[in-house]
């Protein structure tokens, strides 16, 4: 998997390690893995686990965000789709998507 990279004129909002859960056979499967902020887009890459856990959403595509249990963030993304983040800094993920203008809710 490539490596995580900055484009022409974006900036870092934040980074922490977390994990993408996601529903495999009716269970849920945390994959473990790095979430970025940046001024353009939220990108997770998995460091275990399934590499189709690894998504990359432009900040229009992202309708919003919630915070629920232990911090857990639950990213909306255009057609319905919800991405589900946790880990120990989520909080400091939870100010990068506010400072990018994700509107929580």
């Amino acid at each position: 998997m490539a490596k995580f990279q900055l484009n022409g004129g974006e900036k870092l909002l934040g980074e922490a390690q977390a994990s993408h859960v996601k529903t495999v056979m009716f269970l849920p499967q945390a994959n473990p893995g790095k979430l970025y902020v940046t001024d353009r887009r939220v990108v997770f890459e998995p460091t275990q686990g399934k590499a189709s856990s690894a998504f990359e959403s432009a900040l229009e595509e992202i309708e919003g965000f919630t915070v629920g249990a232990a911090s857990t963030i639950t990213l909306r993304v255009k057609g319905g789709e919800s991405r589900k983040i946790t880990g120990m800094f989520n909080k400091k993920l939870i100010q990068a998507l506010t400072e990018a203008g994700v509107q929580k809710s």
